[in-house]
């Protein structure tokens, strides 16, 4: 096994990861907090979902932004909205904002210094545990070499506990020389080569690196196993699940054991897979888009053309939608998560017009359409609000991230 450069295990070990070491006493560092002396504010209002939603509020999130691509399109921006706290990777940092008053909750740098200079690095949205208790971010880093040891590139891993902003623990992964070069080619359908946690799972954090999965030990500070040429994309029940490159243009699935690396299952000539629900993932097969069990590799839903890119609303739907290209029209097909069947589509032959999807949450459909901002109602098709005055990328009960604001719910 190769040996995590450094995984040391922080704070009081409160709300960490299933088996990590948790001792000593390291802060995750503080940044601007509310003034614990200040009158008490009123109770926020929730919606459930928010389909209305005011700038009159806004909070700027500073340090969500990416880099502009070569394409000219932005990238999503690095946060995770969870019940009222924006989770933020910056270049240097993961924090965590009140999205009522803009104050960071707590501040968690990285050991390692951010690239200087250029135009910034991309980094993923964090992952933050089901529990909520825990958030964890990933970044590439260089650790300067001295006298004749030359530099060394590793993927810097955080744990943070999000009640006291404590890092649980943290590592130092050596990252082969493909993750951080321009050699490095996207194996998933997202061309965001950025290191990513893709999920923690009884003690053992998948983590990808461009064209390379690493299976860490959260406990004992070891890689239990990587895999180059695999961009895992899905975490579910054991299972790591992702796309392999076989060759030029040629992919495959795999279903891998998180404690092993052991082959669970594959699906042959598969291509581009994302990321499409807790059990689920998407990629490109024979002209078609296939959605595919995470756990066992069956193929759940199969649709016409390629490049459809799915997403689930948190509870019991999962919408794919494609903005269509000069062989296919764009479209929106959701269906029930466990049941797979079909509940609408778009379009629908009534002449309605087919929005461009950017959020799915609670049975709410976020969208944009001629400039203007829409939401469906995600169990018919229905249009749910007309005049929402955002379509935001991330949801919560008290409001969603449109670019990089916090743009608070109205109704």
């Amino acid at each position: 096994m190769l040996v995590a450069g450094s995984l040391a295990a922080c704070g009081d070990g409160g709300g960490g990861a299933a088996g990590a070491k948790a001792s000593g006493a390291a802060a995750g560092g503080g940044g601007k907090a509310a003034d614990g002396g200040a009158k008490k504010q009123p109770e926020r209002r929730t919606f459930d979902p928010p389909v209305r939603f005011s700038r009159a509020h806004e909070v700027e999130l500073t340090g969500a932004g990416q880099p502009s691509t070569a394409s000219g399109e932005a990238l999503r921006p690095a946060v995770t909205l969870v019940d009222g706290t924006a989770y933020v990777a910056s270049e240097g940092a993961l924090h965590a904002v009140d999205t009522r008053t803009g104050d960071d909750r707590w501040y968690a740098e990285t050991k390692n210094e951010a690239e200087r200079g250029g135009f910034g690095t991309k980094r993923v949205p964090p992952l933050v545990s089901e529990d909520g208790k825990t958030a964890y971010a990933a970044w590439n880093r260089t650790v300067t070499g001295e006298g004749t040891m030359p530099d060394r590139y590793v993927i810097e891993v955080l744990a943070v506990d999000t009640a006291t902003g404590k890092k649980t623990w943290t590592a130092e992964i050596p990252s082969d020389p493909s993750s951080t070069g321009l050699a490095a080619n996207p194996i998933g359908a997202d061309d965001n080569l950025a290191p990513q946690v893709v999920g923690v799972d009884g003690g053992t954090a998948v983590v990808t690196g461009a064209d390379t999965t690493y299976a860490l030990d959260t406990a004992a500070g070891t890689v239990r196993w990587k895999k180059a040429d695999f961009r895992a994309v899905t975490l579910a029940d054991g299972v790591v699940s992702g796309g392999e490159r076989t060759g030029y243009h040629e992919g495959r699935l795999l279903g891998l054991a998180a404690d092993t690396g052991e082959q669970r299952w594959a699906v042959a000539d598969a291509q581009e897979p994302a990321h499409a629900a807790r059990q689920l993932l998407s990629a490109n097969q024979d002209d078609r888009t296939i959605v595919v069990d995470a756990v066992d590799g069956k193929v759940r839903v199969s649709l016409e053309a390629e490049g459809w890119r799915c997403r689930d609303d948190a509870q019991t739907l999962v919408a794919c939608a494609t903005e269509g290209d000069y062989e296919s029209d764009p479209g929106i097909v959701v269906f029930d998560a466990a049941s797979f069947r079909k509940k609408w589509t778009l379009p629908d032959g009534s002449g309605r017009s087919v929005p461009k999807v950017r959020g799915f949450w609670h049975g709410a459909l976020y969208g944009e359409l001629g400039g203007s901002s829409i939401v469906l109602d995600g169990a018919t098709g229905k249009d749910r609000e007309t005049e929402p005055l955002a379509a935001p990328v991330e949801i919560d009960r008290y409001g969603g991230v449109q670019d990089t604001t916090f743009i608070p719910a109205v109704g």
